[in-house]
């Protein structure tokens, strides 16, 4: 029901940030992530060639204290989005429901919870399973987007992660450092109680992935399977119900889905389930997050028609080992979408973009992409990256070769801080 409700909302509505009809040869838009709209950084910006930039709202700073708005904050988010569409830029609002309020996390229900009994060390709030913390978010994105003004947005991108992107926490970020996490052991996913609308309860109450016996009797690889097709599930729907509540709160622009890595692969999750899903988390971070793309997209183009997914991947480390291999498997190519799905395709060695982009284009489905930016805690960067100047001279060539309606280089600060190896100019030469 929840998919056709989605279907019915959505279909007649979304807006993909994409070229206009006719300028196929035209290339990515050039992007940025992380700006503050500042007005001389706008020119500037223009100057360096962008054409949309990535600006982030927050949660914590609308709403310090449950149903009273921060009136400062609020007009200055409709300043920022005003002057830079007065500046002839594109913008992408990032909705920010990853920054969390004080309040927020003291809700009933709000902590997700490991086998362990235990939150998780990210601090992630549970947007998947509780049915308070998504009232709580359903609050807020009503009066974001009742903020933004008349014609100065294009998309608002949202996320169940801290990092704003789609998934659970890993399986390392057990709160008392366990690193085979799996994060459905609250009451709402194991009992139903205060559980979010639209989504089920375990279909294994009680088990945990790995254990061999349940309620009396074996434990099988298809109950394995079976579990933790309802566990990836359970993400999907609660980033489709972010997307629905965007627009039932009355934003007609885009929405934009922010999707990291590649996700489990189908001979890794054909493994893991003989296993009944014992060291996954260990094996491939995708499982304990919930990311199966290859169930996912599909999920989204059905139910999210005219979605753009943001692949958060371009030039990370899986692409510099990518095109060491040989012969190299970094590039995207026309047949990607079909020898995706050949077991004789040997996508273990493909960059996370390029297996992620051909799950895109079977489902149908918008994209843009970004870089991970440098090696940080902020950051999707990690010590294997290109250097962030590296990044620069090779994304964009990525994007052209899968086909990215845009390019967000991260991060807008980058180029002006006079520390990070790149220039303005550096940007509107890297085209």
């Amino acid at each position: 029901m929840v998919v056709s409700m989605l279907t019915a909302v959505l279909s007649a509505t979304f807006v993909a940030c994409a070229p206009p009809a006719g300028a196929a040869d035209a290339g990515p838009a050039h992007g940025l992530v992380g700006s503050f709209c500042d007005p001389a950084r706008v020119t500037a910006d223009r100057g360096a060639g962008v054409a949309v930039v990535v600006f982030g709202a927050r949660w914590d700073l609308m709403f310090p204290a449950r149903g009273a708005a921060d009136p400062r904050y609020r007009t200055a988010v409709g300043d920022a989005l005003r002057t830079c569409a007065a500046g002839g830029l594109r913008v992408v609002v990032d909705a920010g429901v990853q920054y969390v309020p004080a309040w927020a996390r003291r809700l009933s229900g709000a902590a997700l919870r490991d086998q362990y009994g235990d939150p998780p060390a990210t601090g992630q709030l549970d947007v998947v399973f509780s049915a308070n913390v998504r009232t709580a978010v359903a609050e807020y994105l009503r009066e974001l987007v009742a903020d933004v003004p008349p014609g100065t947005v294009e998309a608002v991108r949202v996320g169940t992660s801290t990092s704003g992107e789609i998934g659970l926490p890993g399986g390392i970020d057990g709160g008392r450092g366990h690193t085979d996490s799996w994060w459905a052991f609250g009451s709402a996913p194991q009992s139903g109680s205060g559980l979010a609308a639209g989504q089920l309860r375990s279909p294994l109450p009680g088990w945990v992935p790995g254990q061999p016996r349940w309620s009396g009797r074996s434990v099988t690889p298809a109950d394995a399977y079976t579990w933790f097709r309802w566990y990836e599930r359970s993400v999907a729907q609660a980033q489709m119900w972010l997307a629905w509540t965007v627009r039932q709160s009355g934003f007609n622009g885009a929405i934009h889905l922010p999707v990291p890595g590649r996700g489990v692969l189908p001979a890794t999750l054909a493994a893991a389930v003989g296993t009944l899903l014992a060291g996954a988390p260990g094996r491939d971070d995708a499982f304990s997050r919930g990311q199966d793309y290859t169930d996912q997209m599909p999920l989204f183009g059905g139910a999210l028609p005219g979605a753009v997914i943001d692949l958060t991947s371009v030039d990370d480390a899986t692409a510099v080992r990518a095109r060491a291999a040989v012969p190299p498997q970094d590039d995207c190519t026309f047949a990607d979408a079909n020898a995706v799905t050949d077991p004789a395709t040997p996508v273990e060695q493909w960059s996370n973009l390029r297996y992620a982009r051909a799950w895109v284009a079977r489902a149908g489905l918008g994209v843009v992409g970004e870089n991970p930016g440098p090696p940080g805690p902020n950051t999707g960067g990690v010590a294997g990256s290109d250097p962030e100047p590296e990044q620069l001279r090779r994304a964009p060539a990525y994007a052209r070769s899968c086909a990215l309606a845009a390019l967000l280089f991260a991060f807008e600060d980058d180029l002006y801080s006079g520390t990070s190896g790149i220039t303005a100019d550096d940007y509107r030469t890297a085209w």
